[in-house]
C-alpha cells in the first residue's frame, strides 16, 4: 500500500518524535511510505521517501509575516497534490489552516486516495483553528485515529460518524541516553542549575500550569530549588507574569525562550529531575513520552485521556490540584527509581499502523 503523510510540523524533536515513531510503525506494517514535511533527523529510522518542502519550511517559520507563512502551507499542497497521484492513503496529522486544509482534503478526494487524519487532538488547539471549517474537514476523512476513549468521544461530538473512529494506543518514543548536566546547560546557554530542577518543556502556553507550578514551588520546603521553562512561546500571553516570583523567594527561574533544537530539546530533558505536564486541557502529550525515552519520572494531571500514558515512576494528579498535592506529586518522583530506556519498543506503534491498514482493506 502506498501512503502518503503529510506533517507540517517536521520529523525530529517534540511532536517529531511522534511522526517519526508512526511513520516507522507504516514502514515495519509493510507500507510504502512518501512523506512530506518541513524539517527531518537523518538518523530517524524507516525507510520512507522523505520530501522536505520549503513552502512548509516557510509556513512553520513563525518570524516571517502571518501573509507569507499562509501562503507557504497554500503552496505545499500542490506539491503534495502531485505525490497524492500515485498514493493509496492519504494520512494527515493536525488541521493547521481547516479552510485551506478543507479546500485540499475535496482535491484528494478527487484523485481518488483513502483520507486518515491522526487526531492527537481530537478538537481545535487554537482559536484559529476554530469554526464550520473544522468540523468540515473532520466530517471529509475516511477514518480518524484518536488515543483513548474520552477521545473517541470528543471527535465525534465533532460531527464525525462512529465508525470512522479508530482508537489506537499511544507509544513511547525511541530511547535517547541523556547529556550530562554540564553538557546540557551549556546547549542550552544556562549557568549551572541549583538541583532538583523541575521542567515545563514544549509550547509555553496558557493551559500548561505554569503559574500554579510557579506559585507551587516557590515556597521554602519546595521540593526542588529550579524551575526550568524550556519552549516557544504559544499565543499571546504575560508568560513573563505567569514565572515572576515574589521577593525572597528560594526558587530560581530558568527560562529558555524559543523553538529548541534536537540538542537543545534532548538538553532541557536531560536536565529535569522531574517533568511537569499539568495541562487544564487536552488527550495525550509528546512530552510524556519524551520524559519517558529518555527516563524522567512525569508528574501529569489527568485530563482527557493522558493518565493512559502514566509510567510506573510518574504521578497523576486531578485536574483541581492544590499546591500541596503538587508538591508531594513533585517529591514523589524525585525519590522513584528511574532508568533510560535502552531500546525503543516499537509494539504500540506497529499496532497503530497494523489497526489502520487491517481497517482500510476492510473497506
Amino acid at each position: 500500500m502506498k501512503i502518503l503523510y503529510i506533517e507540517p510540523l517536521g520529523v525530529r524533536g517534540g511532536m517529531g518524535r511522534y511522526n517519526e515513531a508512526l511513520i516507522a510503525g507504516y514502514d515495519e506494517a509493510g507500507a510504502d511510505v512518501d512523506l512530506v514535511t518541513s524539517s527531518h533527523d537523518p538518523t530517524c529510522e524507516f525507510r520512507a521517501k522523505v520530501h522536505v518542502s520549503r513552502f512548509l519550511c516557510l509556513a512553520m517559520d513563525r518570524s516571517k509575516p502571518r501573509i507569507l507563512r499562509a501562503a507557504g502551507y497554500v503552496g505545499s499542497y500542490f506539491g503534495c497534490l502531485m505525490l497524492a497521484r500515485r498514493a493509496d492513503v492519504v494520512v494527515m496529522h493536525f488541521l493547521h489552516r481547516p479552510a485551506v486544509d478543507r479546500w485540499a482534503l475535496r482535491a484528494f478526494r478527487r484523485l481518488g486516495p483513502t483520507l486518515v487524519l491522526v487526531a492527537h487532538e481530537p478538537k481545535p488547539i487554537l482559536d484559529s483553528q476554530r469554526g464550520g471549517a473544522y468540523q468540515k474537514s473532520l466530517r471529509a476523512f475516511d477514518l480518524v485515529v484518536v488515543h483513548g476513549p474520552r477521545a473517541r468521544d470528543d471527535v465525534v461530538a465533532q460531527g464525525v460518524p462512529e465508525e470512522r473512529v479508530l482508537v489506537a494506543p499511544f507509544g513511547e518514543y525511541r530511547a535517547t541516553p541523556p547529556l550530562d548536566p554540564a553538557a546540557a546547560s551549556q546547549a542550552l546557554g544556562l549557568a549551572d542549575l541549583p538541583r532538583p530542577v523541575s521542567a515545563i518543556i514544549g509550547n509555553l502556553r496558557p493551559g500548561k500550569g505554569i503559574r500554579r507550578a510557579r506559585e507551587a514551588l516557590e515556597v521554602p520546603d519546595s521540593p526542588v530549588r529550579t524551575l526550568l521553562a524550556a519552549g516557544a512561546r504559544h499565543d499571546i500571553w504575560d508568560l513573563e507574569a505567569a514565572l515572576q516570583t515574589s521577593e525572597g523567594s528560594p526558587l530560581t527561574i530558568a527560562r529558555v525562550d524559543r523553538r529548541m533544537s534536537d540538542l537543545e530539546e534532548r538538553a532541557a530533558y536531560s536536565l529535569a529531575d522531574v517533568v511537569l505536564t499539568l495541562y487544564d486541557s487536552g488527550y495525550s502529550s509528546a512530552v510524556i513520552a519524551r520524559a519517558h525515552s529518555i527516563g524522567k519520572a512525569v508528574v501529569l494531571t489527568d485530563i482527557g485521556d493522558m493518565a493512559k500514558q502514566a509510567g510506573l515512576s510518574d504521578t497523576v494528579l486531578p485536574s483541581d490540584y492544590t499546591a500541596g498535592q503538587l508538591r508531594s506529586a513533585v517529591d514523589r518522583c524525585l525519590r522513584a527509581v528511574t532508568e533510560a530506556p535502552t531500546e525503543w519498543d516499537r509494539g504500540a506503534w506497529l499496532f497503530h499502523a497494523e489497526s489502520v491498514l487491517a481497517r482500510l482493506h476492510r473497506t
